[in-house]
């Protein structure tokens, strides 16, 4: 910068953001400094500018060469002060690496792993200032070395979804061999880039990097199961409150993988320490960290397909009264359960059963549509004198909605529906119900819902034969769902306003349970009695009858 001349003036439009003009004997140029971290700068400028006699210099005139997209040239400080590395990099993990300058083709070596941890409280600051990269030399791959190389960061920063960071190595002095330049990238962060010099500029996607490294995360510490979980809980499971996360539970441990994006994934591993009563305390390990630290999970016993939990805080000490103590779960007067859904449900009985017409309202109202496609032929064209909002629950079972948003009501003159060809829109089965916070609530399945599978019903009996319900926008329960919530600020989609309507023929009787005992063995058919014709009732049958209720007139009496 010396032999640039004097700057004559100066541009911040914001606090990591400079741009100046220099003038070296009329010779005027642009240079714009960018403040990535306190230890590096980088910098753009543009060559020599020369204006017209009497031309004042502005920056309009004198850094319009200066382009968005220019290369950088990356500045580091000779005295540096590591920083703090876990927003740079955190966690163990195994690795394989290409080095296209070296050899051709990728060296995997079990052995060679990236070790990043940080330890809270820690007196000394130079243990969570530093990473350590081991290479590891792979057989039949000449150019590959076994090392060791220990880094201290310097910080990081972001361009779009990159992330750059930087650090150097304190057992090099070589200047320009001590300084290098990472990139991680926030769609895929399972792949890390590395510079071979002491520049950020060629680093453009971690893929094409001079040095790439593919990222395996491995756990950094075993933790001995003291307790088991109930039995009924092992197996597959979704959580609908953590972006419906993969959720596997064996007797001492659960494993929770969740995915924020289409292609990254994250993974926590809970193991059961200590129960009390209904709450367990647990370590967790995370695949991005290195230290352990412990939550506690109240769980209520499971039922149909569902368990309901709620989690505390999460602490670094070990102690069962801290860290389940009924003040470490969130959320004080206004809470509720969280869910787990068994992955592959088998549908209950419906806790609201009938035949019903409603009026709906909300932002996604239920609409017709042909489930499978279009028909292989056309259906015949059917005359309705009515049509009407259906909602049934008619089969033998009654473990399976129909909804269909235009239902042909008219019959002919036996009493049988008129239209028998037309499909309902929506078919879904139930999962669970249970009642909390006095409300009913309802879980069921649409394998053909594209947004999401699972969806959650608040309901509540308005009279004997009227039923209102919502429709929630996910899986997820909202604290603020209510049966009549109808928009998406109360984490639902349409609220139904149903009447019960059963006709002669239609054999589908009406059933209502709110729920308050989720775990009471219901009978899952519906019985159907069959009345003969008065003619041919036999004797017997009729003094069968009549004993029966003698019976039952004399035992009332005591």
């Amino acid at each position: 910068m010396s032999d640039r001349g004097i700057c004559i003036d100066v541009q911040a439009p914001t606090k990591d953001n400079f741009t100046f003009i220099f003038d070296n004997r009329g010779c005027l140029s642009c240079v714009r400094i960018l403040v990535r971290t306190v230890n590096i700068l980088e910098k753009a400028e543009t060559s020599c500018v020369t204006l017209k006699q009497g031309e004042r210099p502005t920056f309009e005139n004198v850094c319009k060469q200066l382009k968005s997209d220019q290369q950088l040239v990356t500045m580091f400080s000779e005295t540096p002060t590591p920083v703090n590395c876990r927003a740079s990099l955190e966690g163990v993990w195994k690795f394989s690496y290409q080095r296209r300058d070296m050899f051709t083709g990728e060296c995997t070596n079990n052995d060679a792993n990236i070790t990043s941890c940080q330890v809270p409280g820690s007196q000394f600051n130079i243990q969570n200032e530093q990473f350590t990269i081991n290479y590891r030399k792979c057989q039949g791959m000449d150019n590959t070395k076994d090392g060791d190389v220990v880094y201290s960061c310097l910080g990081q920063w972001f361009i779009d979804k990159n992330q750059f960071f930087a650090a150097f190595n304190s057992r090099e002095s070589r200047k320009f061999e001590k300084y290098r330049c990472f990139l991680k990238n926030r769609d895929d962060d399972l792949y890390l880039g590395g510079s071979l010099t002491a520049d950020c500029g060629y680093l453009k996607t971690p893929q094409e990097s001079p040095e790439r490294f593919r990222l395996t995360p491995v756990k950094a510490e075993v933790v001995t199961p003291g307790c088991n979980l109930p039995q009924n809980f092992s197996g597959q499971w979704i959580n609908t409150a953590k972006m419906d996360a993969d959720v596997f539970i064996n007797s001492t441990h659960i494993m929770e993988t969740w995915r924020p994006d289409q292609h990254r994934y994250r993974r926590h591993v809970y193991v059961c320490l200590e129960q009390r009563d209904s709450r367990f305390m647990m370590a967790r390990l995370g695949v991005d960290g290195c230290q352990k630290d412990y939550i506690c999970w109240d769980f209520v016993p499971r039922h149909h397909n569902i368990i309901r939990f709620r989690q505390g805080i999460v602490t670094w000490k070990s102690d069962f009264h801290t860290v389940c103590s009924w003040k470490a779960f969130p959320g004080k007067n206004a809470w509720k359960y969280d869910l787990l859904i068994t992955k592959v449900p088998v549908a209950i009985r419906c806790p609201v059963a009938g035949k019903f017409r409603f009026d709906q309202r909300g932002d996604i109202p239920f609409e017709t549509r042909i489930r499978g496609g279009v028909t292989q032929s056309p259906r015949p064209n059917v005359y309705c004198k009515e049509n009407i909002s259906d909602f049934s629950v008619c089969d033998k079972d009654q473990k399976r909605i129909a909804i269909d948003a235009v239902y042909c009501l008219s019959v002919n003159r036996f009493g049988q529906p008129v239209d028998i060809y037309s499909e309902p829109d929506y078919i879904m089965k139930c999962v669970g119900y249970w009642r909390e916070n006095l409300r009913s609530y309802l879980i069921t399945m649409d394998e053909e819902d594209a947004f999401s599978q699972y969806r959650c019903w608040v309901y509540q009996r308005a009279d004997l034969n009227r039923i209102i319900m919502s429709y929630s926008v996910g899986a997820f329960c909202n604290l603020n769902q209510e049966m009549d919530s109808y928009n998406y600020t109360q984490g639902a989609v349409v609220s139904l306003a149903m009447t019960e309507y059963e006709r002669e023929r239609d054999d589908c009787p009406m059933f209502f349970d709110d729920g308050t005992n989720p775990w009471r063995q219901v009978d899952q058919s519906v019985t159907v009695f069959t009345f003969r014709n008065a003619a041919a009732i036999r004797s017997t049958d009729i003094l069968s009858l009549i004993v029966a209720s003698i019976s039952v007139a004399f035992l009332t009496r005591f």
